[in-house]
């Protein structure tokens, strides 16, 4: 009996299997970022999470240009699986693709604190592809796993880190060569509102992911409701229709009085 044959029987089906899944996974990546893309020109998206914002302000051109990436890296990734065709190819790509998600989720667990759902989908279908392709005897694909372990921490060791907008009722963030800022700190104290000021610079980085340019902005938290007022006039006349409530609130230290506090 030749029982080199007969593992090669034996192993071709579970081989013809895993290429099977894995051309329905690349097929998957393609129609999903292709829908995503679809949505995007009636300003809709799959992700409705703050980070798949942020992740977009951050990339030169927006999410558009991720999506036509991600629908050009599966459309050949689909077509290599299919046609069991340049193998080594295949795996450059993959590893290319992980190296470069190890940055981005990288970015979003240890920078911005914030995950894109989307992006987090397209990581898991990458990595499950990758390991599917070491399944099939792909040895260069370790390289993969070590690419993406290896720049997700190095995000965390070189990029700097993005401030997050403290936890309050009303944040304002403010300049100090600002008049307008000064105008709205001074009818603030006025009024008795009781309002966390910061500097518009430790925080810098979150508005620059929601595309503010401009100080003074009051972010408002109220439950599951969040908000950005920007400039003088609006600030004051939001706080003017607002603070009459909070007014009323026992212990409320106003803002620029940390003596008053007790």
């Amino acid at each position: 009996m030749n029982f080199g044959l007969y593992y090669k029987s034996m192993k071709f089906p579970s081989i013809f299997k895993i290429s099977y899944i894995s051309s329905f996974l690349y097929l998957f990546g393609l129609l999903f970022s292709l829908t995503e893309l679809i949505l995007h020109f009636y300003n809709k998206s799959l992700c409705k999470t703050e980070g798949c914002r942020i992740v977009e302000s951050f990339v030169r051109g927006g999410d558009i240009v991720l999506l036509l990436i991600g629908i050009l890296l599966f459309g050949v990734l689909f077509f290599l699986s299919i046609k069991q065709k340049f193998p080594n190819i295949h795996s450059v790509l993959l590893i290319i693709a992980l190296a470069t998600e190890g940055y981005l989720i990288g970015f979003q667990s240890f920078i911005i604190k914030e995950f894109c759902v989307f992006c987090l989908i397209i990581f898991a279908i990458l990595f499950i592809s990758a390991i599917l392709r070491l399944f099939q005897g792909r040895r260069e694909l370790a390289f993969a796993f070590l690419s993406f372990i290896s720049i997700f921490f190095i995000t965390y060791l070189v990029n700097p880190q993005i401030n997050e907008i403290p936890s309050a009722q009303y944040v304002l963030l403010y300049s100090k060569d600002c008049p307008h800022c000064k105008e709205v700190i001074q009818f603030c104290t006025q009024m008795q509102i009781p309002v966390h000021a910061i500097e518009v610079k430790e925080v810098s980085g979150v508005l620059k992911s929601l595309k503010i340019n401009s100080v003074p902005v009051l972010y408002c938290s109220q439950g599951n409701e969040k908000k950005f007022i920007i400039g003088a006039d609006s600030i004051k006349q939001y706080l003017f229709a607002n603070a009459v409530k909070i007014q009323q609130t026992e212990g409320v230290c106003p803002i620029f009085s940390p003596t008053e506090c007790k």
